[in-house]
């Protein structure tokens, strides 16, 4: 791998991976020269997986050099199909020397920490793929212009281990979508404090979408009389809900003609209650702040949002020309879910002793 990333897009590069750094330990790259970069990550719960993908336009440069051993990484295959050997010779050697460079591999993301710390002046960034004594490494080699002329030339050689890297496993298939700014969606976050999770409650009918802070003592069992600790404790919890109307939003399209099934809500039709882990939500919507202002796109960035019901993966996504960005999360299974009451300021007799399955797997 050899690219080179301009100064207006090496503070929103760098930021890609302070956010993954809140999502999980590791990072998984992969680069291919036509497709560009993607980074990836996943946290220890598999309960958030977060992905960004840089497109070869976002790069002045996007390469393999020459020279970089084949073992280097592991080599992936365009497609499935392409593991067929063709009746073709030529072209079957054609697919071989396209995918040679293509290739994935793991780093910590704690070694990564001096690299993705903020610096001023920053000419350009370029990172290469080296071998050295048979081990990969990534060298990130930063130029920075000081006063009056003088260059400085700052490296950072990183050591990765080869890996198959992760993805997500959700469907956007008739699922409802709100389209909204990242700014609208953190100021309806932001307020949520001393909480590890955060319900969504979509109401199609009053055309509103609020956020709750959700504690583990917002279940129907923790009046239980063996849960006197928990009740003790919801004392002293901060309950906090934030609301605003559809109209604020982009775009706000809801699925109200589901057929009810044993496996979804009998509500699914009016309402959607989501539960969803905030720390890495609020991580991915404060990465666009960085975005808007790096400079290296001039579209507007709105961040789309499909949901089902709760208990199926939530996912966020924006896309411009140059990059694009997607987290799944996992949400709690409304079967989890006490009864709802009509009061939007709260979310009464939720449980959150169960979340849904994972919402990645490793390949």
């Amino acid at each position: 791998m050899d690219v080179a990333i301009p100064s207006h897009s090496v503070r929103a590069f760098c930021a890609s991976l302070g956010c993954l750094s809140r999502v999980g330990k590791d990072v998984y790259m992969e680069f291919d020269p036509l497709d560009g970069l993607a980074l990836r990550s996943l946290n220890d719960a598999k309960s958030a997986y977060a992905c960004f993908r840089f497109e070869p336009s976002f790069f002045e440069r996007c390469t393999s050099p020459p020279s970089q051993p084949r073992a280097s990484g592991r080599n992936r295959r365009r497609s499935q199909h392409s593991r067929k050997r063709s009746v073709n010779h030529d072209s079957d050697s054609e697919s071989d020397d396209d995918n040679e460079w293509r290739f994935s591999c793991r780093v910590a993301l704690r070694a990564l920490a001096a690299v993705v710390r903020p610096r001023k002046h920053v000419a350009s960034l370029a990172i290469t793929s080296r071998v050295t004594h048979s081990a990969l490494f990534l060298h990130f080699e930063f130029n920075i212009q000081a006063p009056p002329n003088t260059t400085w030339r700052v490296t950072h050689r990183v050591p990765v281990a080869d890996a198959n890297g992760v993805s997500a496993v959700s469907s956007k298939d008739d699922a409802s979508e709100l389209v909204a700014s990242p700014q609208t969606l953190l100021r309806l976050l932001d307020p949520l404090k001393n909480t590890l999770e955060a319900a969504f409650r979509i109401r199609n009918q009053e055309r509103l979408v609020a956020a709750t802070s959700f504690h583990p003592t917002d279940s129907a069992s923790s009046n239980a009389p063996n849960n006197a600790i928990l009740q003790a404790a919801a004392s002293t919890f901060l309950k906090t809900e934030t609301g605003i109307r559809v109209d604020e939003l982009d775009e706000f399209e809801f699925r109200d003609d589901r057929a009810i099934a044993d496996n979804m809500p009998d509500y699914v039709n009016d309402k959607a209650v989501l539960v969803f882990p905030l720390k890495e939500t609020r991580a991915f919507l404060s990465y666009f702040k960085t975005a808007t202002g790096s400079n290296f796109s001039d579209e507007p960035l709105h961040v789309s949002v499909w949901f089902h019901w709760g208990g199926k993966p939530l996912t966020m996504e924006t896309k411009t020309t140059s990059f694009s960005a997607q987290l799944v999360l996992a949400t709690l299974d409304y079967s989890l879910l006490g009864p709802l009451e009509d009061n939007s300021a709260s979310i009464e007799n939720d449980n959150s002793s169960g979340r849904a399955t994972s919402v990645a797997d490793k390949e």
